[in-house]
């Protein structure tokens, strides 16, 4: 059997093998987080695509700004925005204060997938990219969008 990668998977294994599969009963899952990390969006873009195992992209958005996105599977998207930000028609200012931590700049990630039973298999590689970036003060909070 091979070792495992650095996120605990092996050569073989079903990694995002719960979406390949996928299921007319299906149910989706919505999540975010914000963070702090020093380096700019555009270093975290390339960061993130030499760790893998996904491949990011800079977007634009109207109401976020600039921010990455990855589309790693059908049914898979997760976006990180950085905050404060202007789009063309609004300023994105972040979650505020989350758990006593007053947030005046920083990145969300929101995660979105149209099977939740793969939720634990993508928020384990997301928590492991983040780690790879040195992001801190990760807390979860309430999704937005």
């Amino acid at each position: 059997m091979c070792s495992p990668d650095r996120f605990g998977r092996r050569a073989g294994s079903p990694a995002l093998g719960l979406l390949a599969r996928g299921s007319a009963t299906m149910s989706r899952a919505y999540w975010a987080y914000v963070f702090t990390c020093e380096q700019s969006i555009e270093a975290m873009l390339a960061a993130l695509n030499d760790a893998g195992p996904w491949r990011w992209q800079a977007r634009e958005s109207a109401w976020y700004g600039d921010y990455l996105n990855v589309r790693p599977a059908e049914g898979v998207r997760l976006r990180i925005h950085e905050f404060p930000s202007s789009g063309e028609v609004s300023i994105f200012v972040g979650p505020g204060v989350v758990d006593g931590v007053a947030y005046d700049r920083g990145y969300t990630a929101l995660l979105e997938l149209d099977n939740a039973a793969a939720r634990a298999e993508i928020d384990g590689i997301f928590r492991g990219l983040l780690g790879t970036i040195g992001a801190g003060n990760i807390t979860a909070i309430d999704p937005y969008d």
